[in-house]
């Protein structure tokens, strides 16, 4: 199958030899390292394939496997290999998909593939030279392959640089040293930004109640009792000496209601008490329905919780906001998110976890994106015109 044009057969067996090479780099040597890439390594590595790409541009006329790889002949086997490596990486829960050798080589082929398209599409469009039905038609390609490839060479490369940082914060005591997420006993990093946090805040779910087996404590799903809520303290605290609350708004204070439970199968049969989650500084509290179970209210769930916080920078910038979960503060390209807190105190933590994450490539890995999404919308119009 060498000796003539080559098609789709050829793409089937590189790609099978690239998984095979890759499967015995994986077992001898072990995973890719990219910490070990990183700046400026990585920038040398850009420059350096980048100009084996143009050299073999340069030599097409001349390397009948250049030009067989800007065909489809070599393109959709290497895509399904790529989807394929993926899908299997992920169903065998291998999380660092981008460190296995398999993969990257996969990707580099593809990457490959699409910086010569892109490189051959930008030539014809500034030579005026027509590759599709229009010089717009051209553009556009150059748009799409452009993009993809700006987003892949970027989004693998500044995976070496990209930082992950996990920081906890008290209240009143900034900080500024963080431990990397990914290797969390490594040493302590120190960062050029601290973050000093003023308070925490944290809103929570309505309380639920489940009724438990007074012996196991497992819920009862097919219990035949109806709750009802009477009353609801958010901040209480037990009576001394007894099996009531009454309202009490200080540090400790736990989420007490009166509950009234009524028998589905006898409605005269009520059952009245206090039920709470407690708190750390009180005990939760059950109401006991009868000899084999009893009703309890859960730790509630946290609908939201926030830092309010002052980042300080190197460079004496002082940046205030509030942190929480899906909305980061960004500052001098560090995304600070809200990961946790203390737990075990819950809504009186006066400590929060942060991760703090810097990419510096993905700028322009959005840059590529951006790329693609004016391609594709210049494909649709273009493609509408013809219809139209």
């Amino acid at each position: 199958m060498w000796y003539k044009s080559w098609g789709f057969a050829e793409s089937i067996a590189i790609g099978a030899g690239l998984l095979l090479v890759g499967l015995m780099l994986q077992l001898t040597i072990g995973s890719i390292q990219w910490s070990m890439l990183s700046a400026p390594l990585n920038y040398l590595l850009l420059v350096m394939f980048l100009l084996v790409l143009g050299v073999m541009y340069t030599l097409r006329k001349h390397l009948y496997f250049v030009t067989w790889s800007m065909s489809q002949y070599a393109a959709v086997p290497a895509l399904g290999y790529g989807v394929a490596v993926t899908l299997v990486m992920g169903l065998m829960g291998w999380d660092e998909m981008l460190s296995a050798w398999p993969f990257v080589l996969i990707y580099i082929w593809l990457m490959t593939m699409v910086g010569l398209i892109a490189i051959d599409r930008f030539v014809r469009l500034i030579t005026g030279r027509k590759v599709l039905n229009s010089r717009l038609a051209t553009f556009t390609s150059v748009l799409n392959h452009g993009g993809l490839f700006l987003a892949m060479v970027c989004g693998t490369l500044g995976n070496a640089d990209m930082q992950r940082m996990h920081m906890t914060v008290k209240v009143g005591a900034p900080e500024w040293r963080a431990l990397n997420a990914d290797h969390p006993t490594s040493k302590i990093h120190e960062l050029p930004i601290a973050i000093e946090l003023h308070s925490f805040t944290i809103d929570e779910y309505p309380p639920q109640y489940v009724i438990i087996d007074n012996e196991t404590g497992h819920v009862l799903k097919d219990a035949t009792w109806q709750i009802e809520q009477d009353s609801l303290f958010e901040y209480a605290a037990p009576r001394p000496d007894s099996d009531s609350y009454v309202e009490w708004h200080s540090m400790g204070a736990c989420t007490a209601a009166h509950i009234t439970a009524t028998s589905t199968v006898n409605s005269s049969v009520k059952v009245q008490g206090w039920a709470s989650c407690g708190s750390f500084m009180f005990p939760y509290h059950a109401v006991k329905l009868d000899d084999q179970c009893s009703v309890v209210m859960p730790d509630r769930e946290p609908k939201r919780y926030a830092s309010e916080v002052s980042v300080y920078t190197e460079s004496g910038e002082k940046v205030e906001g509030v942190i929480e979960v899906n909305h980061p503060l960004e500052v001098e390209g560090w995304k600070i998110y809200q990961l946790s807190y203390d737990e075990a105190l819950g809504r009186w933590s006066d400590t929060s976890v942060f991760e703090l994450v810097r990419d510096p490539w993905l700028p322009w890995v959005y840059a590529g994106i951006f790329m693609m999404l004016a391609g594709a919308v210049l494909t649709f119009l273009i493609s509408s015109n013809r219809l139209a």
